[in-house]
């Protein structure tokens, strides 16, 4: 599958649509530890299966390899990746969904989140984000706290996941303000400032953002001196492996 090196794929996957026969096909592709990780879940085992094969069968679009054959190693900090290959990706689910943002930018990030309202989630902002995001937060309306406070979220997420970093390098770390440019429907602009001493604090980084029908919340993040066009692709649409 052709991908340009200004291009950012992002393959959508509604894990409720997913079937059986998805399923026996991600496992003849999944490798034994992929295997025997899912057999360590109580919970969530169907939608980290399906993930796997969203994974793979995309991924052996892009590099000719069988699904089955791709190998993954991962940086000292974690982050997964192809060896000798300069198709990366990012890989994120949530809720009912399953996302997979692919690029040959090497800095990417995807992250995808159910907004759920049942959480304090003032009180996690007040102590993870940005005092002056918790201060942004606290002044939208109540009934639009939830969903600024997963957009900060996701924004936050696909960044720590570009660089390789887990969330638990300081969420405060970099902080977002999303300024509206008084045109009517048009998405608010992301403004990101960054700790200078986090990996590729002074690349040129762009972040983009959309919101699904339910609500869920999508961040994506990469290093480009400009924004890059995203094609989207509905997974289930496609054939399962080339």
């Amino acid at each position: 599958m052709s991908l340009e090196h200004q291009q950012v794929h992002l393959w959508l996957l509604d894990l409720r649509h997913v079937g059986e026969w998805h399923s026996r096909a991600a496992l003849s592709v999944m490798s034994a530890e992929e295997q025997a990780k899912a057999e360590k879940f109580i919970r969530g085992k169907e939608s980290y299966i399906a993930s796997r094969w969203l994974l793979r069968s995309c991924l052996a679009r892009y590099t000719g390899t069988p699904a089955a054959a791709i190998t993954f190693a991962r940086t000292d900090k974690g982050k997964p990746y192809i060896p000798h290959s300069d198709i990366h990706f990012s890989l994120s689910h949530s809720g009912h969904w399953a996302l997979l943002a692919v690029s040959r930018t090497a800095l990417l990030g995807v992250d995808i989140e159910a907004n759920r309202r049942a959480r304090d989630l003032p009180g996690i902002a007040e102590h993870y984000f940005h005092p002056q995001e918790y201060a942004l937060l606290s002044s939208q309306p109540a009934d639009d706290q939830t969903d600024y406070f997963y957009r900060l979220w996701t924004l936050k997420e696909a960044f720590f996941k570009a660089i390789g970093l887990g969330i638990s390098a300081g969420l405060e770390n970099i902080h977002f303000t999303l300024a509206s440019d008084n045109n009517p429907g048009a998405p608010p602009q992301i403004r990101a400032a960054i700790n200078p001493t986090l990996p590729h604090a002074h690349a040129d980084w762009q972040f983009q953002q959309w919101q699904l029908p339910e609500g869920d919340s999508i961040a994506l993040a990469y290093a480009a001196t400009a924004p890059q066009p995203t094609i989207w692709f509905d997974a289930l649409a496609a054939p399962a492996f080339p």
